[in-house]
Parts: C-alpha cells; sequence; structure tokens
C-alpha cells in the first residue's frame, strides 16, 4: 500500500519516490505560465537591440574600410598617372621649345585677346605689283623684271630685270639711275573712308574699282562708290532720315541739299505706302554714293566743307593716314598744298650687279639684280585703301594693278664672240654699283 501511494505521490509532486529519479512525461495542456519577470524581458530585449546596433556598426565600419581602401587606391593611381603626365609635358616640352618655329604653331598665352592685332599684322604681297608700277621707269625707258622677291622677315626687296633704254645706246646705265632715283622718291598713302557725320564706313562697302578691275577716276582724281546696299551697308533713303527695311542702326549719311560733284548719288525707285486716294507713291532710295579720295578743295572750301588747315566734315571723304592738306588764302581764293612723309623705300635702291646681255628678242639690254629695304606698313593688311604713289605723282591703288608688262623672260649674257654685246659702252661713269661692259658682280 505504501509503495503505491508513494508512486502516486511522486507523479504528482515530480519527485523519485524513495529518491529514485523520477520518469518525466508530458502532459498536454492548454495553457502556458510564464514564469519570466518583466524585467527580464526588458534586459533581454535591450540586449538585442544593443546586438542589433553593435552589427551595424560593425558594418558600416567595413563598408568605410573598403572605401578608404579603393579611394586611397584611385589617389594613388592618380598620382602616378599625374607623375607619367608631367614627365611626357616636360619631354614635349623640350621638344617644342627646340622647335624653331614653334611661335607660328603655338597659341601663346593672350593672344587670342589681340587676333585682330595678329591679322592686320599680315602682309598683303599683292600690293608690291602697285609700288613696282609706279616705280619702274614709264616712257621711251624700259625696266622689265624677271623675278622679284619680298623677303618679309628682313623687310627686303629683291629684284632681277632688263634696262633697254630703247635709244642709242641701247645699253645705258642711266635708266637704272632712273630707277634708284624714282624708288627712293615713291610714297604711299592709305586711311578710311567715313560718312558726312564722320562715321568710319566699312571697307566691304567701299567699290573702288569698276567690273574689269580698273580703278574709278575721272582725270587725275580718283573716287570710289559707297555701296548702300550691300549687307550691314545702311541703306537708306534720299532725303529721309529713315531706315530701311534691311538696315540697322541707321543715321543720315547723305546730304540730300549738297550741290557738290562729290555728292553725286545713284537711286531707285521702289513704291512706298498708299496716298489717301488709295494711289500708289513712290519714293528714291539711294542705291550708292560717290566719295572722292582727293578732296574737291575749292568747292569744299566754299560751301563749308573744307577750312585752311585741312579739316574736313559734313561731307563724305578719304581720311587719309599719310597725307596732311593745308591752305593758304591768297586773295578771294586758296592756294592749297599737300605733305606726304610715308615713303616706300626711305634708303632707296642699291644695284647688287649689272652686265650687258639680250632678251628674248635678241635686243641688247642691260641686265641687273637689285636690292632695297620697304616701309612694313605698306603691306600690313590692317591698312586698307592703300595707294602707291610714284616719283611723277602718278598711283596705283591696291584695288587694280596691269602686270601684263613688268614681267619678261631672263635676259642672257653676252655670248662668247659677241662683238656688239661685250663691247657695247653702258653710258655710266665709274661706279661702285656699276661694271665695266664684260665683267659681272657677284649677285647676292
Amino acid at each position: 500500500m505504501q509503495g503505491w501511494f508513494d508512486k502516486v505521490k511522486a507523479k504528482i509532486t515530480g519527485k523519485p519516490a524513495n529518491n529514485k529519479p523520477a520518469l518525466v512525461t508530458s502532459v498536454a495542456t492548454d495553457y502556458e505560465v510564464n514564469l519570466v519577470p518583466d524585467v527580464k524581458i526588458q534586459m533581454i530585449k535591450a540586449q538585442k537591440m544593443r546586438n542589433l546596433v553593435l552589427f551595424i556598426c560593425i558594418v558600416v565600419a567595413a563598408v568605410s574600410v573598403g572605401v578608404v581602401v579603393v579611394l586611397f587606391g584611385i589617389k594613388s593611381g592618380q598620382d602616378i598617372a599625374m607623375a607619367n603626365q608631367d614627365s611626357r609635358l616636360e619631354k614635349m616640352s623640350v621638344k617644342m621649345n627646340d622647335y624653331a618655329e614653334i611661335e607660328d604653331l603655338v597659341t601663346i598665352q593672350r593672344q587670342l585677346e589681340k587676333i585682330s592685332e595678329l591679322s592686320g599684322d599680315k602682309p598683303v604681297l599683292s600690293r608690291v605689283f602697285g609700288a613696282m608700277a609706279v616705280v619702274l621707269p614709264q616712257g621711251d625707258d624700259v625696266v622689265q623684271l624677271s623675278e622679284l622677291r619680298v623677303d618679309l622677315e628682313n623687310d627686303e626687296l629683291r629684284m632681277d630685270g632688263q634696262a633697254d633704254a630703247k635709244t642709242a645706246p641701247l645699253i645705258d646705265y642711266r635708266v637704272l639711275e632712273s630707277l634708284k632715283k624714282g624708288m627712293a622718291l615713291t610714297k604711299y598713302d592709305y586711311g578710311r573712308f567715313v560718312d558726312a557725320e564722320g562715321n568710319e564706313i566699312p571697307t566691304w562697302c567701299i567699290n573702288e574699282a569698276d567690273g574689269n578691275g580698273s580703278p574709278y577716276r575721272d582725270g587725275e582724281d580718283y573716287y570710289v562708290w559707297w555701296n548702300l546696299t550691300a549687307d550691314g551697308c545702311n541703306a537708306i533713303e534720299a532725303g529721309t532720315e529713315e531706315k530701311a527695311d534691311d538696315a540697322e542702326d541707321v543715321t543720315l549719311r547723305y546730304n540730300p541739299n549738297s550741290e557738290t560733284e562729290s555728292q553725286d548719288v545713284e537711286t531707285t525707285e521702289s513704291p512706298e505706302g498708299e496716298t489717301t486716294e488709295g494711289e500708289s507713291e513712290t519714293k528714291n532710295k539711294v542705291t550708292r554714293v560717290k566719295i572722292w579720295r582727293t578732296p574737291k578743295f575749292d568747292a569744299w572750301h566754299k560751301a563749308g566743307y573744307m577750312e585752311l588747315n585741312g579739316s574736313i566734315s559734313g561731307i563724305e571723304h578719304f581720311v587719309s593716314a599719310c597725307t596732311q592738306y593745308s591752305g593758304t588764302m591768297q586773295g578771294s581764293t586758296a592756294k592749297w598744298t599737300s605733305t606726304n612723309d610715308c615713303l616706300l623705300a626711305p634708303d632707296g635702291l642699291t644695284v647688287t650687279s649689272s652686265t650687258n646681255g639680250r632678251d628674248e628678242s635678241d635686243n641688247l639690254v642691260l641686265k641687273f639684280s637689285a636690292i632695297t629695304s620697304f616701309d612694313p606698313e605698306f603691306f600690313a593688311f590692317r591698312n586698307k585703301h592703300m595707294i602707291a604713289i610714284g616719283p611723277m605723282g602718278q598711283n596705283v591703288t591696291d584695288s587694280y594693278v596691269q602686270v601684263g608688262g613688268m614681267f619678261t623672260q631672263e635676259a642672257k649674257e653676252c655670248a662668247e664672240g659677241d662683238t656688239e654685246c661685250l663691247t657695247t659702252k653702258t653710258g655710266a661713269d665709274e661706279d661702285s654699283n656699276s661694271n665695266s661692259n664684260n665683267e659681272k658682280k657677284e649677285e647676292m
């Protein structure tokens, strides 16, 4: 009985009977008793939160270390690349500095800010033909060139040619003397055309020559046409201050009240609005205005456009950079003078060699080589409307030059046994620039 009781007690209390381990059995129940205090629950939650925060910090630290490593690698790579580029640039710099024409190929600092100045310094080599056209002797004495070289670096002009006196003695050094003196006296002139208010007229608006290339002239006086219909040239209506449809910033530049010849204009008729009766009304529109290059002294002075000190206003005219005008009253009329200090070749022409020869027609001529130093301003692109003025007052604009008769085939030296060629006198005195009849200096 006691044994049975002990077993029942052991089952109820869970303690083994007679201090022996009791067998654990599971008893299904629908109830669960929570024996953990609330403080313990809060501590467990705090530990979970701490662990989560610690995990996040570890992840962030790991990512940060990775980023630092990556950035360090990039920085190291950039340093290496920049060191390589510096070394390459240094080698290229040494190589480029050793290149003789580096200044012509590399845009230096602040050079773009001076693009207009650099463009203005560009040479216009075609002007050399205008200069030679007025320098070469005119009339019976003929000088033709077989070669013409322009040395812009040293501002020198070198030429080879032949002189033909046409009359006995056919070989005459006097012709070369005429060429030398003519070169020393040759001048040039340039400037700008302005309107009646003194505003500069763009170069592309000025027509200096006709369709055949011949300069506009009336006797010895040159003139140009101001083309008002070209883009940006300010086409205006005659006698009004109104703008044309395609004009910008136009002011009155044609004086309709002027009666002087310099104010000649060409007009066209165009419909303009309607009258009150509905009839079409037309107005004359100025298409171009004639502007004289040389002042019309007496006419302009009487009209009040030109003062005795040479100043001009109230009329379209040419503003010269080299020529100054002045006048003095002699009774009721004014006597005008002009001064030009722009010499093409201030040091004149030096003949470096000369010898007898025959041209392509087998005529006797004097072969020669010569050199001169020219004023670089004559060839500068910034100097517009350039004109060469010869010693006799003849001039040639840079818009047209007849060069057809200026050049010829190089003359041949006297052949052996050509007595006439070898013995013909040059007609020159003993001069350091001339040779004896059968001798020739070495050309420079």
